[in-house]
């Protein structure tokens, strides 16, 4: 009899680790982003009053999704057939560096397409507005891609969450482009992702996705690797 509950006792814990395992794999983080010059980094954007923001969606699975406004102002527009928005990527990097490209939005020639097309808009006076814009991991093998492209979407998801790396939004233009010249393709406008919070999926008693916490790196900095 001692057996047979020890045996029972076992199959129920791991019944209930995999549930809880399946829970943790199913956390998503939110991280924001304020775009906006950064001559430190690009000091061709000096001077520059175009804006943005986004919210980008983080899973453990290499889920990663963007909604994403920007105004595109003064000599930086307008938005036309001769100034396309002509990238939106993830890279890593701080405010101070230009790193190689994570996740890949959307894009055109002569930058990577990744999603398609990026949204052009409507008239230069008026805010963009792009929903839900999938990511797609860089994995070309060239320098211009992290890790030149040896890194899936799953641990790059998780490098992000882990605070590993630091990462940033970056939307590029044909005139941007062009006024960077030789140092590349820097972009226009960039922002550093911030951990907004999390959202935990329901747990086994079938309570509803309640468990929404601000988990900001000074608020929970195990979240981020350590402290910052």
């Amino acid at each position: 009899m001692n057996l047979l509950l020890k045996s029972a006792t076992l199959i129920a814990f791991l019944a209930t680790s995999s549930v809880h395992a399946s829970d943790r794999s199913e956390v998503i983080y939110y991280f924001d982003s304020e775009l906006a010059a950064d001559p430190a980094a690009v000091p061709m954007s000096a001077g520059s009053e175009s804006t943005g923001k986004g919210t980008v969606t983080v899973k453990n699975d290499g889920t990663v999704t963007m909604d994403i406004m920007w105004v595109i102002r003064g000599e930086d527009g307008p938005i036309n057939e001769d100034n396309a928005v002509i990238g939106m990527h993830i890279h890593t990097g701080d405010e101070y560096t230009n790193g190689p490209i994570v996740f890949g939005f959307c894009g055109q020639a002569p930058l990577p397409s990744f999603g398609g097309t990026c949204q052009q808009g409507w008239s230069s006076d008026s805010a963009q507005i792009a929903t839900k814009y999938a990511g797609k991991i860089c994995d070309m093998n060239v320098k211009d891609c992290y890790n030149y492209g040896q890194t899936s979407a799953k641990e790059a998801a998780q490098l992000l969450i882990d605070g590993r790396e630091d990462m940033y939004v970056n939307i590029h233009t044909t005139k941007s482009l062009a006024a960077n010249g030789k140092a590349g393709a820097l972009g226009l406008i960039r922002g550093q992702l911030r951990l907004k919070e999390e959202s935990s999926p329901a747990d086994s008693d079938g309570d509803d996705w309640s468990h929404m916490t601000s988990t900001s790196r000074e608020m929970k900095p195990s979240l981020r690797g350590g402290s910052v």
